[in-house]
C-alpha cells in the first residue's frame, strides 16, 4: 500500500533529470583574478537588474587553495545574459558571484584600460 502512495511522486520525478551546467573554465587562480570588480554592475545584480539569464548553465570553477569559487558566466553580446537596462558591453565577459542575493558581485573580463585589483573586497 505504501508503494502506491509514493507512486505519484515517482511518476512526477522520473521525466526530469538533473543536469549540470557547462564548465567553461577551470583555474587554480583565485576567482578575483578573472577580471576587475564593477561596483555599478554588482549593485545592479544585487537589485536583480543584471545577471545570468540561466544561473548555473555556464560556469567557471576556481579550485585553488585561495579564492576557490563557482561563478556564473555571461557574455556581453547577450549569451546567457539578462540585461534589461542595457548595461553590458559586447566585448566583455561577466562573472557572477552570489547570484540571486544582495551580496552579488560582478567581475568583468576583457575590459580594456582597467587595472585588475589584487583582491576583491570579499
Amino acid at each position: 500500500m505504501r508503494l502506491f502512495a509514493c507512486l505519484p511522486l515517482l511518476i512526477l520525478a522520473w521525466p526530469f533529470s538533473a543536469q549540470a551546467g557547462r564548465v567553461l573554465l577551470v583555474s587554480k587562480e583565485p576567482y578575483w583574478a578573472v577580471g576587475v570588480r564593477d561596483d555599478n554592475l554588482s549593485r545592479a545584480c544585487s537589485l536583480d537588474q543584471f545577471g545570468p539569464a540561466h544561473p548555473g548553465d555556464l560556469v567557471a570553477r576556481f579550485v585553488g587553495a585561495e579564492g576557490s569559487a563557482l561563478l556564473d558566466v555571461a557574455k556581453g553580446n547577450g549569451v546567457n545574459l539578462r540585461d534589461p537596462k542595457h548595461l553590458a558591453k559586447p566585448r566583455e565577459d561577466y562573472f557572477f558571484r552570489n547570484v540571486g542575493t544582495t551580496d552579488c558581485e560582478v567581475l568583468v573580463g576583457g575590459r580594456t584600460g582597467a587595472k585588475a585589483t589584487a583582491k576583491s573586497a570579499r
